[in-house]
């Protein structure tokens, strides 16, 4: 791939971001035993593990790199960190720099400790630490207090065009200027998003023209996609939607998981009024298209996920047509939802008190515990009102209780 072949051996080669690398060549050049890990934040192909790579080339470290993501609770973490940190140098007396990729795919639950235990482990490191995320959220909020953050960009376009010249020519390939340009506009400043395709064009694949890189709302894509009267219209729907497939692992915010095509398109097929052989169908298409971004993101291998969009489009065309199938953002009906929202607020009023009181997540409190206390209040006929006031000080705590203990009663 030229994205591999061409990725820079020195800090020098890099593209972009000259002020973030120089402040992570000063940190590394002044490191001392116990000194702050760095952070670094930034999008995918942005230059964030090829700095770390070029750092260790430079200075002359063995790099130990570990994927955080795949290591989720404080137990993980610790087998796998502590051992770098009891030794500062490898078997040939080379010394050790640790880097830890994707640090925002850490659980941040409370009962699993990742990422609380991450940073009690970086406070004082006896070897470099460099680790990367790829936005800085308020998950990791923790985290970036106990490192010095230095924060990547979008590599801009002008930048692009010039080392994608520079690509073109060592490899004795020639693009038109308008496949240049709609190359470099549609990466967004993801260097690596730019090879791949530049790659796949000269290659013979055709890439999709400027011109028709204009982003639509999710619920008009979906609703043209369904009403498409051609696979290449509705191929096309699909595509220019403002939507992506990001990695579950990482949360999101709601206006993220909003923009989520796979869980738009579920949401939508399983509420629509679709016969039991083309639903299962049409929900055979997205588990096998949720297992390909699955894989492809716990990989790393992002090019593959630019053909979802069309195996996606191509695999739901044909059960899907005439089938009255609308947009919709919630997964079941409102009759069902209603009354399941009511309780999430009434019980999110119980678990704010009963969590910290058990010391766990308010997911296993209300999993857990909370059955098992309704269970027993009933069985011992305990008021809710005045067991709230005396353990959390809160008579709108025992209602909510009162209003669960009715609910039990009633199956």
């Amino acid at each position: 791939m030229w994205s591999e072949k061409h990725r820079p051996k020195t800090v020098q080669e890099m593209v972009g971001n000259e002020d973030a690398r120089l402040a992570a060549l000063k940190w590394l050049g002044s490191w001392v035993s116990g000194s702050k890990p760095l952070l670094l934040v930034g999008p995918p192909g942005t230059g964030k593990t090829t700095l770390v790579h070029t750092l260790a080339r430079r200075f002359d470290y063995d790099l130990v790199e570990m994927n955080a993501s795949d290591t989720r609770n404080k137990d993980a973490l610790r087998a796998r960190i502590t051992p770098v940190f009891q030794n500062t140098a490898n078997l040939l007396g080379r010394k050790i720099m640790l880097f830890l990729d994707e640090v925002d795919g850490i659980s941040g639950r409370e009962d699993t400790g990742g990422l609380d235990t991450l940073v009690d482990l970086v406070k004082e490191p006896t070897v470099p630490v460099i680790m990367a995320a790829n936005a800085k959220s308020t998950k990791i909020k923790d985290l970036a207090k106990a490192c010095k953050a230095v924060e990547f960009s979008p590599v801009p376009p002008r930048l692009l065009m010039l080392f994608l010249d520079h690509v073109l020519q060592s490899e004795g390939v020639k693009l038109g200027p308008g496949d240049k340009i709609s190359i470099v506009n549609n990466s967004r400043g993801d260097l690596r998003s730019m090879l791949n395709s530049a790659q796949s064009r000269a290659a013979g694949y055709a890439t999709v023209s400027n011109k028709d890189i204009v982003d639509i709302g999710i619920a008009d894509a979906i609703n043209s996609y369904f009403n498409a009267g051609s696979l290449e219209q509705a191929t096309q729907f699909i595509a220019r939607a403002e939507a992506s497939y990001p990695d579950p692992r990482y949360g999101g915010s709601p206006e993220e998981r909003r923009k989520d095509m796979l869980a738009a398109l579920f949401s939508s097929v399983v509420s629509s009024h679709v016969g039991h052989e083309d639903l299962a169908s049409l929900l055979d298409v997205l588990s096998k298209a949720d297992m390909m971004v699955g894989r492809a993101n716990a990989r790393r291998e992002w090019r593959l996920l630019r053909y979802i969009s069309s195996i996606i489009a191509s695999g739901l065309y044909e059960k899907s047509r005439q089938k009255g199938i609308k947009y919709t953002q919630y997964a079941m009906p409102w009759p069902v939802m209603g009354p399941i929202f009511a309780r999430s607020q009434s019980t999110r009023n119980i678990l704010r008190e009963l969590a910290p009181a058990l010391h766990t997540s308010r997911s296993s409190a209300g999993s857990f515990a909370l059955p098992y206390l309704i269970r027993l209040m009933i069985d011992e006929k305990v008021d809710p009102v005045e067991f709230a006031v005396d353990n959390f000080g809160d008579e709108s705590v025992g209602e909510s209780i009162a209003k669960e203990i009715e609910k039990a009663k009633r199956k």
